[in-house]
């Protein structure tokens, strides 16, 4: 709340708040999120109302590009306006086998001269400019540097949503979904196109249990979506 990024919009009856819906945007892209009716008043276009609201407001703000992830409840709905699909996000959940407890020397806590590096590479990933929402969560951060490289493979924020992780490459990659499991964190979300991630989550006993749909309306953009080893969130991808 508060951010010059964030619009949130509610529905109400009778003094009563009966549905929710967000914006977030990042410059010329806006993700649609959280946009949820309560149970006794669905099945009456309310959905559709929130999220017509939404893309008013993203194109007021000059949006080239909206996106979501759908539930299979809000799929149809997003179709009917327009969004088209484009992948999905997968859900796994830890199993009772937990990885050791290791150190690594490469693991190391954020500092600032790492900050445009965390950027420039979640953009990479990502396709677009998610650093005002990251800038809010970089102190509580982690990044992966080799001694003997000169940059950063990657970053892990645990304070951040699913607790996001971007790297590009999967030993980066792999060694934080390990740091991830010593926060408490047992379920994580990927695109899927993560084939070796998908891979190494069920060798280590991580289950699929159901996905979100990715979907968009306007222009679809570019980004390596395998870099992706945890999202942030439906609200962010």
């Amino acid at each position: 709340m508060n951010q010059e990024y964030f619009f949130p919009i509610k529905l109400v009856a009778e003094n009563k708040i009966i549905g929710v819906g967000e914006l977030v945007l990042n410059g010329k892209i806006g993700w649609l999120g959280n946009i949820i009716v309560s149970k006794e008043f669905r099945n009456q276009g309310l959905g559709k109302k929130l999220t017509e609201r939404l893309i008013r407001i993203a194109n007021a703000k000059g949006c080239e590009s909206i996106y979501l992830l759908a539930t299979p409840l809000g799929k149809t709905v997003y179709q009917k306006l327009g969004f088209q699909e484009s992948g999905k996000y997968l859900f796994f959940k830890k199993g009772e086998m937990s990885f050791p407890e290791e150190k690594n020397e490469s693991i190391i806590p954020f500092d600032k001269k790492y900050q445009k590096e965390i950027f420039d590479l979640d953009k990479i990933a990502m396709g677009e400019d998610r650093s005002k929402v990251l800038g809010l969560h970089l102190e509580q951060s982690f990044v992966y540097k080799n001694p003997n490289k000169d940059k950063i493979s990657g970053f892990f924020i645990p304070s951040l949503g699913d607790g996001v992780i971007i790297c590009n490459n999967i030993i980066a990659g792999f060694e934080f979904i390990k740091k991830r499991e010593t926060f408490g964190m047992e379920r994580i979300i990927i695109p899927e196109e993560c084939e070796e991630t998908i891979e190494f989550l069920i060798q280590n006993k991580y289950t699929y249990f159901r996905d979100a749909t990715f979907m968009f309306l306007g222009k679809l953009k570019k980004g390596n979506p395998k870099m992706v080893y945890s999202r942030i969130g439906g609200y962010l991808g």
